[in-house]
């Protein structure tokens, strides 16, 4: 580990633009006004990149139709005579053409049964462009698909999702009042959008808890490294990588070389949570700690033909040649995940955290219109060993857990809470508190305890001793909570004391 090259230059070989680039596809939405397709992508259209070459020639001959699939005029003639018995027929005669039409190509997407293949339209795909520059209007939440609903990943640091207080795998019922279930993340994501300053309401599930949360969207910047100084030792630096996105291998060359003109020796390199992003950036930041000539991954196309990526100077002569270790967890996927394997089994890393989320294949975007895209799975990507990691994750060397208060729901305050109440709401109240230092019984009852920890609390805050939480309270029980977590979180130190 940590036995590469100096550096010798800068990062090359990164894509121009959308069209014409090699995508590993965001396994979240970032709900900054951000869509991001999901899983791995690669283009099938032509390409400056050796990588998209490959794959786009690959793809052109998998997708050749056998004379049996092609359709027939019978079948011409049924889609014909549903969708001129429903032009025609229908009660409401303001029906669209455009929306009969894009449901039939939506519902042929969704016939497939992969929540990475759908047909997408309008803002749909408008909001690729936006993925990987700029700032946007949004609530800074990342999504996932699971199980025929959208489910929220990972809120950004100091975005509205985060003060709000919404959390690991809520899941988003409604947005606005509409049913958001069996919807795709582009869907949601034209919905949860919006202007800087309006407001969104969205009805969340966790646990057995339901309610509402009103939030107003705001401009939030996408930053996808940070790296700083830890601040009990001055010679490890943590490295933390949102996503990959155009640029996130150069600034990943940038935050190393700052941190090491601090005085950094050994880095924590972070990727939990990060849904993913473009393939040459994983390919590029695999590069700096793999030697050269070793795999990186592998691709297995629809018959069965596997290519190898590997460590090249094609991919820049950057590397990483201090200690290190890589902080994972179930947040960690599709390029997070191709960085984690490439490491784990090609540098032989160490990881630590908790096992990633398991997201093992490989979509492609073709244009099929004005303002629509197909994207559709074409084939799986396999880590250096050939292990298809889809649905299982990549397991780390060192498995270490957050806190119980790491995954508590939303304090729900429509209603004020007080001694006597009973509920799931109360024990969240009790977990916060309990985690806070705080003497109570996490049970479910508001007793005299919990009364005099909750005024205990607000007296801390300088809120008024109630000993009941209303809004402002549950508010700030929130906020401490989270900086308590950032205070304990043991997974960090465990890999500071790994590089120790």
């Amino acid at each position: 580990m940590g036995n590469n090259p100096k550096p010798q230059g800068a990062v090359q070989n990164g894509l121009e633009s959308k069209k014409v680039s090699v995508w590993i596809l965001f396994l979240a939405v970032l709900l900054t006004g951000v869509f991001t397709y999901f899983g791995t992508s690669y283009a099938a259209r032509t390409s400056q990149n050796q990588v998209a070459q490959s794959e786009t020639k690959n793809d052109s001959n998998s997708t050749t139709a056998k004379s049996s699939d092609t359709l027939t005029n019978e079948d011409l003639k049924k889609l014909e005579l549903v969708y001129d018995t429903l032009v025609n027929g229908y009660v409401d005669k303001n029906i669209s053409k455009d929306d009969l039409i894009n449901g039939a190509l939506k519902g042929m997407a969704e016939a497939t049964g992969d929540p990475y293949t759908n047909y997408l339209v309008n803002d749909e795909t408008a909001a690729i462009d936006e993925t990987m520059t700029g700032s946007f209007g949004g609530i800074g939440a990342e999504l996932r698909s699971e199980n025929n609903r959208v489910i929220i990943s990972n809120t950004r640091e100091g975005t509205p999702a985060q003060k709000i207080g919404l959390q690991e795998n809520d899941a988003i019922l409604k947005v606005n009042g509409e049913d958001m279930e069996g919807k795709s993340i582009s869907y949601v994501v034209s919905k949860v959008r919006g202007e800087v300053g309006t407001d969104v309401t969205l009805t969340i599930q966790r646990g057995t808890q339901e309610l509402e949360v009103k939030i107003t969207r705001a401009k939030i910047a996408i930053e996808t490294v940070k790296g700083t100084v830890d601040s009990t030792d001055a010679t490890i630096g943590h490295v933390q990588i949102n996503s990959f996105a155009k640029n996130t291998a150069k600034e990943v060359e940038k935050a190393v070389t700052d941190l090491r003109e601090k005085g950094v020796k050994k880095f924590i390199f972070d990727v939990r949570y990060n849904p993913g992003g473009l393939l040459d950036q994983a390919i590029m930041i695999a590069n700096m700690f793999v030697d050269e000539g070793k795999t990186i991954l592998n691709v297995e196309n629809r018959d069965g033909q596997i290519k190898s990526y590997k460590a090249s100077k094609d991919y820049g002569t950057f590397k990483i040649t201090e200690p290190y270790v890589l902080l994972v967890n179930e947040g960690s996927a599709s390029a997070s995940e191709i960085l984690a394997a490439a490491l784990k089994e090609s540098a032989d890393a160490k990881l630590i955290g908790k096992k990633t989320y398991g997201k093992g294949t490989v979509q492609s975007v073709i244009e099929v219109g004005d303002n629509a895209e197909l994207k559709y799975t074409i084939a799986k990507w396999l880590t250096p060993n050939k292990t298809w990691i889809h649905k299982t994750g990549i397991e780390p060397t060192e498995e270490v857990s957050m806190p119980d208060y790491y995954n508590i729901t939303i304090i729900d305050t429509r209603e004020v809470v007080k001694e006597g109440a009973v509920s799931d709401n109360v024990k969240t109240i009790e977990t916060i508190l309990k985690g806070l230092g705080y003497d109570v019984t996490v049970d479910g009852y508001f007793d005299s305890k919990t009364t005099e920890a909750v005024k205990e609390f607000q007296k801390s805050k300088g809120l008024s001793e109630t000993g009941e939480v209303d809004e402002k309270t549950g508010t700030a029980l929130m906020s401490a909570i989270r900086d308590a977590l950032k205070a304990n979180d043991t997974q960090y130190k465990a890999a500071v004391k790994a590089l120790q």
